[in-house]
């Protein structure tokens, strides 16, 4: 007979999932995405040859971008994460830099010539007073002529409830539900998870809570931050984002 499902709790998001995370990403196209940032690169003329990987996760894209020949560091603010990290660089030998740091709170000795942050990340900066700040620390870390690329979820993908989903990656179940209110533009997101371990299936949930920007809140912090040039774009495409666009990138250009 099986053993009674196990419970655990994480107190920070992205602890108690962070072993399980590539498992959940695992059919993510990185290599798709980090093309979309150099065509970017290209459409506003601009190169890089160092690059900050802003609240990088697990690494995975960290290690494409250091494999694509750029010099790379990542910076997250969940520890278990940046250990999976750090983990694949031992792994891999690949040597790349890795800070624990909160994006509003980023402060390093260096500078780049490309600060990204993708798969929607900055969402997660729900107080409008640490985005902007996140906004002035990314533009004090460029270097002249650097540039900022990072991806929200629009208010759309909240109100359609793409987060609504459920599957299964292995021993790995999970289902996802979340709850928009329009109000405080927050997005709750209730993650649960079954893990199979031998006999014994161990139950966690984590919650998660995004906030939806708007494009002028954004092109207003990031002006008020100092970049020159703001570019808004529906994701992978060259052209405005639409009514009904889920995903918008944003450019900032120094």
């Amino acid at each position: 007979m099986k053993d009674s499902p196990m419970t655990s709790s994480a107190s920070e998001p992205f602890e108690a999932v962070a072993p399980y995370y590539d498992l959940l990403m695992e059919e993510i196209p990185y290599i798709w995405w980090w093309h979309y940032v150099e065509t970017l690169l290209d459409h506003y003329e601009r190169t890089a040859e160092t690059v900050l990987d802003l609240c990088c996760g697990t690494g995975n894209l960290t290690e494409l971008i250091a494999l694509n020949g750029y010099k790379v560091m990542g910076v997250d603010r969940s520890a278990a994460m940046i250990a999976q990290a750090r983990q694949k660089t031992l792994q891999h030998g690949s040597n790349i830099p890795y800070f624990v740091q909160d994006a509003s709170e980023l402060e390093l000795p260096y500078t780049f010539d490309l600060v990204v942050s993708l798969f929607d990340s900055l969402n997660n900066i729900t107080d409008p007073a640490r985005f902007a700040e996140c906004m002035r620390r990314v533009y004090r870390h460029l270097n002249p002529q650097g540039v900022f690329i990072f991806d929200l979820n629009t208010e759309y993908a909240f109100v359609q409830k793409l987060f609504n989903q459920s599957g299964k990656r292995r021993n790995l179940r999970y289902r996802w539900r979340s709850e928009y209110d329009r109000e405080t533009r927050l997005c709750t997101v209730y993650m649960d998870f079954w893990v199979q371990e031998g006999d014994t299936e161990r139950y966690f949930r984590e919650i998660h809570t995004q906030r939806a920007y708007t494009e002028r809140e954004v092109r207003t912090m990031m002006r008020e931050a100092g970049f020159a040039e703001v570019e808004v774009l529906d994701a992978y495409t060259l052209h405005p984002p639409e009514r009904r666009s889920d995903r918008v990138f944003y450019v900032g250009l120094k």
